[in-house]
């Protein structure tokens, strides 16, 4: 196995400890461009880091069984860490330069299961996203919820631009705020930034 390959697939471990996380801070590098959604839709970005990041890659998930409620307050989203979709081709194709690179099925398939595992995903199957209040009218508002995680619930401020029955955000949340490490190799050349980019888009029937 080349060390490329060791690397590549190593960085896909990385994505069992970045999956989801907790509170704000700043993407690093060029943010993407947003891909279209379709519909109720949830997908993480995960940014590659260290000295030695250009061996590694960055990676998108896609919550692969969104469910989302409409109480009074706003909206309740859950996702099962066992549904996730991990770098579909697809999806990374819309994603720009940053996400060119080639992912094999033998890299997603060794991310889920490392992703199950670090996330303890027998005991804390579910994602639960809750509304706690909107400040604001019309196209933006801003939303505090209530995340919980891996056995850990936070509070997290973002704003949603509302068209309708759509809403559209974007937020950058630090995996460290719910206790996941961030995921590093050969002392940190090869790394997984604490930060990550969280872009939804939720339609109200």
């Amino acid at each position: 196995m080349s060390l490329q390959t060791t690397f590549t697939r190593r960085l896909s471990l990385a994505v069992a400890l970045a999956a989801l996380a907790g509170c704000a801070g700043a993407p690093p590098g060029s943010a993407p461009a947003v891909a279209a959604f379709e519909g109720n839709d949830l997908r993480v970005l995960v940014f590659r880091g260290g000295a030695a990041a250009r061996l590694g890659h960055n990676h998108v998930l896609r919550a692969g069984d969104l469910r989302v409620d409409w109480p009074a307050a706003g909206p309740v989203l859950r996702l099962r860490l066992d549904a996730l979709e991990v770098d579909p081709p697809a999806l990374r194709a819309t994603l720009g330069p940053g996400f060119a690179s080639a992912m094999d099925d033998t890299d997603r398939a060794g991310t889920r299961t490392n992703l199950l595992k670090a996330l303890d995903g027998a005991a804390h199957p579910e994602v639960v996203v809750r509304t706690l209040q909107q400040v604001g009218e019309g196209g933006l508002r801003a939303v505090e919820a209530e995340i919980t995680l891996h056995g850990a619930t936070r509070r997290q401020w973002f704003v949603a631009h509302v068209d309708g029955r759509r809403a559209l955000g974007e937020v950058v949340i630090r995996q460290s705020d719910f206790g996941i490490q961030p995921f590093t190799v050969m002392g940190g050349l090869l790394a997984v930034k604490d930060e990550l980019v969280i872009q939804f888009e939720l339609v109200q029937p």
